[in-house]
């Protein structure tokens, strides 16, 4: 397998974390104990070097140019946009990388592009800003596979029905198969001709979001495109093992079938009552990250102690609850008590406790990490099965 992309400096401060990965370093390092011998291209660099010696300890071949510059991310959650060195407006553009096999993996890259001819191949162009077409810059490949979020696909086809989204990269890019990531709710697999097919997102006790969608992408390929499974097989399996890396954060990854997990049933209108103090600027700011990026999950989210909104709580559909510390408001309390939501899944965000409070029931727990607090109240679940 061959995997086209990107190996940069990674640093988060909340969980820890100082890595050199990228998604082309996280791929290569996902699948080196499934497919022995692959190959990553990428740009080498000094700051990157301990990447290299780390991924050839796995048995992974490591190609490419030499570049001037490294590239370092920089998270202070694994939910938070990363602060990027250089700034993108500064990073050199490097001549291309070309890439020759039978199942190709291709990543967008900061710094330079890769041409692939392959037989199978998958494009992950990974992207907030324009999204270029596979065959724009002269890659080909006998069967492809586009790999992005909604968002992605939207801007990609420039339609907001999925669907319709999909049959346009069917037909202008001659995809054969599109993949549609839906964050917490899973993901859709389109295949041309085919009716889409959901894949469940699987419960993990911790969520570490940073590079989730280099191990998705990396795992489809190695089922897809050189295990020959089905594409709907091979997002399913994918899907596993991202389960598993966001819990352990532990590279190369199992055989997925070998992970007993649960699968998450996600409501399609999931929404949050979320409780803290907004007296005082670190409760506030709490809140409002916590409802920012609830939101960007997808996330419809009540929070009474940031809005002057009068929504009923108790008739607007609430699936579950959110504390931001351990010591409720009386105004949840009360809430809670009037309309008889007690038994409503309650996450406490706690980085001191280790014990939910009694009061709160079966269905409560503290969770000491912020990604995961915020998961598995969108989940609505409070503990793994």
């Amino acid at each position: 397998m061959h995997i086209a992309g990107g190996l940069y400096s990674e640093i988060c401060f909340v969980p820890e974390w100082n890595e050199v990965f990228g998604s082309g370093g996280r791929a290569a390092a996902a699948v080196s104990s499934l497919s022995p011998g692959s190959t990553l291209h990428t740009y080498l660099t000094e700051s990157n070097r301990d990447g290299v010696i780390k991924l050839e300890r796995l048995g992974v071949r490591v190609n490419g140019p030499k570049a001037e510059n490294g590239l370092a991310f920089a998270y202070f959650h694994p939910l938070s946009r990363p602060h990027i060195e250089p700034p993108i407006s500064k990073i050199a553009i490097n001549p291309p990388i070309r890439v020759s096999g039978e199942a190709v993996l291709r990543f967008g890259f900061l710094e330079g592009q890769a041409v692939i001819d392959a037989k199978k191949a998958v494009y992950d162009p990974q992207t907030n800003g324009a999204i270029d077409d596979f065959h724009e810059n002269g890659s080909n490949a006998t069967e492809l596979a586009i790999v992005l979020n909604e968002l992605e696909l939207r801007k990609m086809s420039g339609k907001d029905d999925l669907q319709e989204a999909a049959n346009e990269l069917h037909s202008i890019q001659g995809a054969e198969v599109v993949i549609a990531k839906a964050g917490i709710r899973g993901a859709f697999v389109f295949q041309k001709g085919e009716d889409r097919i959901f894949i469940p997102p699987y419960q993990s006790e911790t969520i570490f979001k940073i590079g989730t969608g280099d191990v998705f992408s990396a795992m489809f390929t190695y089922y897809w495109a050189e295990k020959k499974l089905s594409a709907s097989v091979a997002a399913e399996k994918a899907s596993r093992s991202v389960a598993s890396y966001c819990h352990t954060r532990a590279l190369p990854l199992p055989e997925p079938d070998t992970l007993h997990l649960p699968k998450v049933e996600v409501n399609k209108q999931v929404k949050v009552l979320l409780d803290g103090t907004a007296d005082t600027v670190s409760g506030r700011y709490l809140l409002e990250e916590a409802r920012f990026r609830l939101q960007e999950l997808g996330v419809v989210v009540f929070c009474p102690a940031l809005e002057t909104s009068s929504t009923d709580i108790g008739s607007a559909g609430v699936t579950s609850v959110l504390l931001m510390g351990k010591d409720p408001s009386k105004k949840i309390l009360d809430t809670l008590s009037k309309h008889s939501m007690g038994d409503l899944p309650i996450v406490i965000y706690s980085e001191m406790e280790t014990d939910a409070p009694s009061c709160w029931g079966a269905k409560s727990v503290i969770i000491p990490d912020f990604s995961t607090a915020l998961y598995h109240a969108a989940w609505g679940v409070t503990y793994c099965q």
